[in-house]
C-alpha cells in the first residue's frame, strides 16, 4: 500500500514531503518522510488500525521514556510528537533504518564490530535502566543504524517501568530472543535485557540466531524450543572461545545466574577487546 492511498499517508503527505511506508509492526505503522522546511530525513512512527485507547497511551508514554535518555547517542531519537486529525497520537523519530547484521558483515573486522556494537547498545540499556525502566524485547530487529553508521536501540514498544508504583503489562511479543523468565512470566529485571542484547550480539557473530524461529509457528512452539533448549557454543575459527563463552554465560536460563546489568557485560566486552589489543569502545551512559 503506498502512502497516498493509506488514510494516514495522505494526512501525513500534508505534513511532510517523500512520504512513504516502510514497516509495519503491528499495533504501529511507521513511515519515512522529509521535514518541512529543511529536508531532514525521519521516521514517523503511527497506531495502525482503528483507534484504540492502550495503544495511545503505549506510544505517548514512549515518548515521555524516549524524551528523557532519547539524548543518549546509541538510543533511537525522538524529534517530535503531534496529534492525527482522529486524535491519535504520532511520533517523529530519527532516521535510522539500517540493519545492524549487514554493518556488522560489510565491517573489515566483523567480530571487532560486533563487540563494539554491543558495548555501545550496553551503554544505552544502563540509561533505559537509569530511567526507572526495562526494554524487555532486546533483538536485532530492534536494532538500527543511522545514517552515519551508528547502532542505536529501538522498539520500545515491550518496555516497562520499574518505578515501585507503576502496573507491569504482559508481554505482547514472544519471539527466540524473549528472556526465558518473560516466558514464564515472571517479572524483568536488568538481566532480561541482557539476556537479549547477548541473544543480538550472538546472532551477529555467529551469523545466525541461538534458537532459530520460523515463519507461521504458534508463540507456544517458540516458548517450547526456547525453555527446553540449550544455547549452544559458536564453533568458528574467527571467533575466540571467550566470546562464545561469554554470550552463553550471558544467555543463561536462569537470570541470576548472568551478568547482572548491562555495564557489568559491557566490562566483560571490553577485556576481549583488550586481550585482542584493538581500541577502547567507551560504555556511554546517561
Amino acid at each position: 500500500m503506498s502512502a497516498r492511498t493509506s488514510p494516514v499517508g495522505d494526512e501525513l503527505a500534508g505534513r511532510f514531503d517523500d512520504v512513504r511506508p516502510l514497516r509495519s509492526r503491528p499495533p504501529f505503522v511507521l513511515f519515512e518522510a522529509r521535514e518541512r522546511p529543511g529536508g531532514r530525513r525521519v521516521v514517523v512512527k503511527v497506531p495502525d488500525g482503528v483507534r484504540h485507547l492502550w495503544v495511545d497511551g503505549l506510544l505517548r508514554t514512549q515518548a515521555t521514556l524516549l524524551g528523557r535518555i532519547g539524548s543518549h547517542p546509541h538510543v533511537i531519537g525522538v524529534l517530535d510528537s503531534f496529534t492525527l486529525d482522529d486524535g491519535r497520537p504520532a511520533l517523529v523519530l530519527e532516521h535510522a533504518t539500517g540493519s545492524p547484521r549487514d554493518a556488522v558483515t560489510a565491517a573489515p573486522e566483523p567480530l571487532r564490530a560486533a563487540i563494539a556494537t554491543g558495548i555501545k547498545l550496553a551503554g544505552a540499556l544502563e540509561t533505559v535502566h537509569a530511567a526507572d525502566a526495562l526494554h524487555c524485547d532486546v533483538r536485532p530487529d530492534n536494532v538500527f543504524t543511522t545514517d552515519v553508521g551508528e547502532p542505536v536501540l529501538g522498539g520500545f514498544d515491550e518496555a516497562v517501568s520499574t518505578a515501585p508504583d507503576a502496573s507491569r503489562f504482559p508481554q505482547h511479543v514472544i519471539t527466540a530472543y524473549t528472556a526465558p523468565e518473560l516466558l514464564e512470566g515472571a517479572a524483568p529485571s536488568p538481566a532480561t535485557d541482557v539476556y537479549g542484547l547477548a541473544a543480538t550480539l550472538y546472532e551477529l557473530v555467529a551469523g545466525h540466531a541461538a534458537f532459530r524461529e520460523y515463519a507461521g509457528e504458534s508463540a507456544a512452539t517458540v516458548i517450547v524450543r526456547v525453555l527446553g533448549g540449550q544455547v549452544q557454543p559458536i564453533v568458528a575459527p574467527d571467533v575466540p572461545i571467550e566470546v562464545s563463552d561469554l554470550l552463553t554465560w550471558a544467555m543463561s536460563a536462569d537470570a541470576t545466574k548472568r551478568p547482572p546489568t548491562p555495564a557489568w557485560f559491557a566490562e566483560e566486552l571490553a577485556r576481549i577487546e583488550l586481550r585482542q589489543g584493538w581500541p577502547r569502545t567507551h560504555l556511554v551512559t546517561g
